[in-house]
């Protein structure tokens, strides 16, 4: 008998045990709101600008191209000069495309490898500080997370820490 009382003494402590607290986080948006996230922004926006301009100008030139084509004044032997040169263009613009998106992709991912490291310690130390168990990042539809009833939402909180850490 006595045996049972302290497993129902041990079992109400349990059940009034508070639930931990859960935490939410959309650490891409905690990062591009950041100072130092939109100075990369910016940086990034800069370095690629060219590039973009440059693959923008060959499509206004593959459409004035197309549209030489489509006009109907050409010679058998003009469109079909003009077919291919259109279909090397293309080629050629299709391959820089493919190399910038790849360029800024990786430059991105640099970028971000580099204030992920800083802001996840951040939220670590933010949620230690609060108390938080768990902290579940939101920003990927990858996240295991399906449901949170009491989770609060700590972005911008983590925001505002990381600018007072790394404030320059």
């Amino acid at each position: 008998m006595r045996f049972f009382g302290l497993f129902l003494l041990c079992f109400v402590g349990a059940a009034q045990q508070k639930a931990p607290k859960v935490a939410l986080v959309n650490i891409q948006d905690a990062i591009v709101a950041t100072t130092d996230g939109q100075a990369a922004d910016q940086r990034l926006e800069a370095e690629f600008a060219p590039k973009k301009a440059k693959l923008e100008a060959g499509h206004k030139a593959l459409e004035a191209l197309q549209d030489k084509l489509e006009s109907g004044s050409l010679s058998d032997d003009e469109r079909h000069k003009l077919t291919k040169e259109i279909d090397d263009k293309t080629v050629l613009l299709n391959v820089e495309t493919d190399q910038d998106d790849a360029d800024l992709d990786a430059a991105q991912k640099k970028v971000l490898g580099e204030l992920g490291k800083r802001m996840v310690a951040v939220i670590a130390d933010y949620a230690s500080k609060k108390g938080y168990a768990m902290v579940f990042d939101v920003s990927t539809s990858q996240a295991p997370l399906l449901y949170a009833d009491d989770a609060t939402d700590i972005t911008q909180d983590v925001v505002a820490a990381y600018e007072s850490k790394y404030k320059k």
